[in-house]
């Protein structure tokens, strides 16, 4: 994994001057990805560039139309009317294999690719993953269930939290809007639910029910919109909707910084004298961009292990 800035305004809007990123080296890259490369013609002058074209797709080039090979890739400016853009309609095609695509959702190869990069780079967080080992990649399926989940874990102990969820399970079955819309919040109490998180639940069943939240358009959006789309429905504050992103949508910046946990274990990680409060956190984690996700699972896993305790089952 490598990490870049962007300089140039070739890959506006969706990359614009200041923006860090990082590639992997291990991930294939497919159609439609952002990637980073290497200039053909300048050694060791990186563009970022949009894969355009693969295997068997037909570009024109200034001699014609063209298949391409196996080999071989067309890469494309978002913006190219911004001064000074190259791409394969300057320099022709280039080799897929020089291609590195732009990390935009984890999995567990770019999350140990992750691990390596911050433990080269973080003392702190190399000391934690010698000490107590590289943590499990999870991830949560993304839904209505999940969201139902994180509501239940809000201000109690994830073991709390999963204990409700089991019972809370049994009592509706399948989790899905529709089962839990037609329950009262009166219903959901005889199992443990509070009345607040009873009535965020059906609220937010009733909320996708009515269209006025639609999940699956939220890994479209930039992380900070989705989570403040997220934010409108009642019952899902900041928290909540981070989690969501982290866990289900695998987003690898998302950094939930008023989680308790990870306040208390970055102060164990960093060996601080207090635990820092949730805007000395934010920039305490500056240096971790663009992967504080990654960071925020590696502090998690050393808060726990500290403790004796292991994360709960994600599949719950």
């Amino acid at each position: 994994m490598q990490r870049f800035s962007v300089r140039e305004e070739s890959m506006t809007p969706t990359l614009v001057p200041g923006d860090e990123f990082v590639v992997s080296d291990t991930r294939e890259p497919r159609r439609g990805n952002i990637v980073a490369l290497i200039h053909p013609k300048r050694d060791g002058f990186w563009l970022v560039k949009r894969l355009k074209a693969v295997e068997g797709d037909t570009v024109v080039t200034d001699k014609g139309l063209r298949t391409l090979e196996a080999t071989e890739a067309w890469v494309v400016s978002d913006n190219n009317q911004a001064t000074g853009a190259q791409d394969s309609r300057d320099f022709g095609v280039v080799d897929v294999s020089t291609l590195r695509p732009v990390v935009t959702e984890l999995d567990e190869d770019s999350f140990l690719e992750g691990v390596h990069l911050l433990c080269e780079e973080d003392h702190a967080l190399d000391r934690a993953i010698q000490e107590f080992g590289v943590p499990e990649f999870w991830r949560r399926p993304p839904g209505f269930e999940t969201l139902v989940l994180l509501i239940l874990e809000q201000q109690v102990s994830l073991e709390s939290g999963a204990a409700v969820f089991l019972r809370f399970r049994d009592l509706v079955g399948s989790i899905t809007p529709s089962t839990v819309g037609s329950r009262t919040p009166a219903d959901l109490r005889e199992v443990g639910l509070t009345r607040q998180k009873s009535e965020y639940i059906v609220g937010l069943a009733k909320a996708i029910e009515d269209g006025e939240l639609h999940l699956d358009s939220l890994s479209s959006l930039p992380a900070d919109e989705a989570s403040e789309k997220l934010q409108t429905i009642r019952g899902i504050g900041r928290w909540t909707a981070e989690a969501y992103l982290l866990s289900a949508e695998g987003r690898p910046d998302v950094f939930p910084a008023t989680d308790r946990a990870l306040l208390v274990g970055a102060g164990e990680v960093l060996a601080m004298s207090d635990t820092p409060d949730p805007e000395e956190l934010e920039i305490l984690a500056e240096p971790w961009r663009p992967i504080r996700a990654i960071a925020a699972r590696i502090i998690w896993h050393a808060y726990l292990a500290r403790r004796g305790r292991v994360e709960p089952d994600h599949q719950t």
